[in-house]
This record gives C-alpha cells, sequence and structure tokens, in this order.
C-alpha cells in the first residue's frame, strides 16, 4: 500500500496476522468462524490429495496461470469495475464483503498452493555452476526478509486494508486528517508489494527452481498492475484529494 491508515497494532496478534495473510481471518466475529476454518482445511486437504495431478509440469503451468487470472483479473473487476456495487446491490455491504473477502482468502491460499506445484514440477533446475549451498543461503535469507516485511505491513495496516475493505466499501477507512506513516512504510513506498513478495523469491532459490522465480516475478507483476490500475487511483481519490 502506498498510503495506509492508522491501526491500533496492540489490537493483532500475531497467529491472526499469519493465517489471515495466508487467507483465513478469524479476527472478524464468530458468526462465520467455523465454517471459515473448515472451508480452509477442506482446500487444504483437497490441495494435497491433487497433489500428484497438480504437480505435473503442464497441470502445473495451468494451475498457475489459472490462480493468476482469477486473483488479478477478479481484483480488478471487483474493485475497479461494476463487481463490488453489484455484489452490495445483491446481498447488501456487510455480507457482500463477507463473501468477497472468503473468495479472496481462497485465492490467497491458492497463490500459496500453485507456487509450491511449480516449484515441485520444475525443482532442482538451477545451473550447476550455482552451489547448493549458495542457494539454500540466499534462499532462506530471502525468505525470512520477505515474511518479515509482509507480516510487518500487514500487521501496520490491519487486515482489513490487506483484504482492500475500503476500496470495496468505495469509501476510506479513516479520516484523511488521520492517514499516517508507519511500521515499514516509513522507509518504503511499498513495502507489502515489494520486499514483502521476496521470500517468495526466496522459496524458488532455496528450491532450485528457475520456474518457481519466474512465477513470483509474474505474481509481483500482476499486483503491482492491480495497485497502478486500481488501487493507487482509489487511494488519491478518497483519501489524498480529500
Amino acid at each position: 500500500m502506498h498510503t495506509i491508515t492508522a491501526t491500533p497494532t496492540s489490537t493483532w496478534r500475531l497467529p491472526i496476522i499469519l493465517l489471515g495473510i495466508s487467507g483465513l481471518r478469524l479476527d472478524r466475529g464468530t458468526r462465520y468462524r467455523p465454517a471459515r476454518v473448515l472451508l480452509f482445511a477442506l482446500m487444504t486437504a483437497l490441495y494435497y490429495l491433487l497433489t500428484p495431478v497438480l504437480t505435473t509440469p503442464a497441470v502445473a503451468t495451468a494451475y498457475a496461470a489459472a490462480v493468476w487470472l482469477l486473483y488479478y483479473g477478479g481484483l480488478c473487476l471487483t474493485l475497479g469495475g461494476p463487481g463490488r456495487t453489484a455484489l452490495i446491490a445483491r446481498f447488501g455491504e456487510d455480507r457482500a464483503y463477507a463473501l468477497y473477502e472468503v473468495v479472496l482468502g481462497l485465492l490467497f491460499m491458492n497463490q500459496v498452493f500453485a507456487q509450491a506445484v511449480v516449484i515441485h514440477a520444475y525443482g532442482d533446475s538451477l545451473p550447476a555452476a550455482v552451489p547448493s549451498w549458495a542457494a539454500c543461503t540466499t534462499g532462506a535469507v530471502l525468505v525470512a526478509v520477505g515474511t518479515f516485511y509482509k507480516v510487518w505491513a500487514a500487521h501496520t495496516v490491519g487486515l482489513d486494508t490487506y483484504y482492500c475493505r475500503d476500496m470495496f466499501t468505495g469509501r476510506p477507512l479513516t479520516d484523511a486528517s488521520e492517514l499516517v506513516a508507519a511500521g515499514p512504510y516509513r522507509h518504503l513506498r511499498n513495502p507489502m508489494y515489494g520486499a514483502g513478495n521476496l521470500h517468495a523469491y526466496g522459496w524458488a532459490v532455496w528450491s532450485g527452481s528457475p520456474a518457481g522465480l519466474a512465477f513470483a516475478a509474474a505474481f509481483q507483476a500482476g499486483i503491482y498492475l492491480f495497485y497502478h490500475l486500481c488501487e493507487r487511483p482509489f487511494i488519491q481519490r478518497a483519501y489524498v484529494r480529500r
């Protein structure tokens, strides 16, 4: 996020943040919590059951491409197009947002699954000149740095911002006078989309997978495309110009 809103970070616990950025939100009420947990568990079980099929090169490539299109195409159509207004008109704002965030959470999960199958299908293929110890060390550092920044940024802005609730409702989460630069946003313009994605590259390097590196680059390009096409114009309209 280029601009963020002040959020009392003391209300967020690390496990809630980690689960939230993985696709399972447990911070919003209790009514749908059992259903969310069950859906998360079922999706994980389905992934493992389908692993032998998903990890074949052709299927892994098709799966990753489908997740990319659904994730970024869906975000752009929903938040930058008529999708959110149609959902709100049909279900009301609260129910529409609950439905949207569950679907977005599933896409977060499938993004991780997709990289896993791509790495499995095309792993251990770095040039022989790259020592295994160098790949493991570099990968571990990138995973650590990327995870740290992703969690720190999500902790700073809160999961509602992470799930683009302001864009879905079409209004700021707070008054423009309360806009702040905190946490990693004090020294990085866009830590969540930038440094926060280093873990994906690290996973690929650790696994010796050039295809995994290409996957990480494609998904990072996708989120920046969404940012420039949809999120940044919303921020300028709803926050900066108020």
